[in-house]
């Protein structure tokens, strides 16, 4: 862990009104408007850094039945586009407004200080190569969900320690929270709508800017409850895992060495199939799965993946 940025560090950044000047677009999209995204809306009000427009991209295909503030763009979809294609159009039109940074945010989030925005920002004008940010993700409940993680050989891993209060280096964030500099989109794109409609799509992208030498970070001083899996949880099972599997697939092909890509294609994807965690957020251990009653089920859903992303590659 990089011990680079430290409180002391920021404590004594000098230029707070350059900070401030640095304008930021915060796209969120939302294919369920109503009270997630309503809570979401009312806890970016209490933010003290006033230099943000939100964009905000209704994927639902009905008229936006919402009430909003005269610093929020709608932008409408045809309807459940997928989060990158969504988010891409977002982008795509905050950049017309010239932003220094992009924050990606999901509508069942909510901030839980008003000074978030500004510590963000602080700490991404403190190193020029730094690309992307991330914060400490929590559950309603204060338990923690996500602040960040690691590619470990063919393990995508996370960082488990809630008790990290300084900025430090990672592999990958998570996409409900992503504050993307500038020059990253300007540099490799837009996210790969390959990964539609959800799934590892934020992990590529981190990957992909620190191919070009790019830092991902986090921010664990900033805090945000994240009520997960709301849009997800819609789908059936069948369709959640083969998205899954597909994704997966396509993710160690374009980022994992052979033997390391062979290992979780082939071993890990399967144990995946018949089994799964008690708990999500812990660490891989045997004593935390259980068998899966549809794992029957799933293997064959895996086979059509494996067959999917073989046409997929061979067109």
């Amino acid at each position: 862990m990089s011990n680079e940025y430290n409180k002391e560090d920021i404590s004594i950044i000098k230029g707070t009104e350059n900070i401030k000047m640095k304008k930021v677009a915060i796209v969120i999209s939302s294919n369920h408007p109503g009270n997630l995204l309503k809570d979401c809306l009312k806890s970016l009000k209490q933010t003290t850094y006033k230099n943000y427009k939100i964009f905000l991209v209704n994927d639902s295909g009905e008229p936006l039945k919402l009430k909003v503030s005269k610093n929020i763009e709608i932008i409408n979809t045809e309807g459940n586009t997928g989060f990158s294609k969504a988010y891409n159009v977002g982008i795509k039109i905050s950049l017309k407004w010239n932003p220094d940074y992009i924050l990606l945010l999901n509508d069942d989030t909510e901030v839980t200080d008003k000074t978030w925005l500004t510590q963000m920002i602080k700490v991404g004008e403190k190193n020029f190569n730094i690309g992307i940010l991330g914060c400490k993700i929590i559950y309603p409940d204060g338990t923690l969900q996500n602040i960040g993680g690691y590619i470990k050989n063919w393990e995508i891993t996370k960082e488990l320690n809630p008790n990290l209060n300084t900025p430090f280096d990672v592999d990958h964030i998570m996409g409900s929270f992503m504050l993307i500099k500038r020059k990253v989109i300007e540099t490799i794109g837009l996210l790969d709508e390959v990964f539609n409609p959800y799934l590892l799509e934020d992990t590529d992208f981190c990957l992909a800017t620190k191919k070009k030498g790019f830092k991902v970070v986090s921010v664990p001083e900033v805090i945000l409850i994240h009520k997960k899996g709301k849009s997800v949880d819609k789908d059936p099972n069948s369709a959640r895992m083969f998205i899954r599997f597909r994704n997966d697939i396509i993710f160690s092909r374009r980022h994992l060495s052979l033997k390391n890509r062979l290992v979780r294609m082939f071993i890990y994807l399967p144990m995946v199939a018949v089994f799964r965690k008690n708990k999500d957020e812990d660490a891989l251990r045997f004593k935390n799965f259980r068998l899966r009653k549809d794992f029957i089920n799933n293997l064959g859903l895996l086979f059509i993946a494996y067959m999917h992303v073989l046409r997929y590659r061979l067109k």
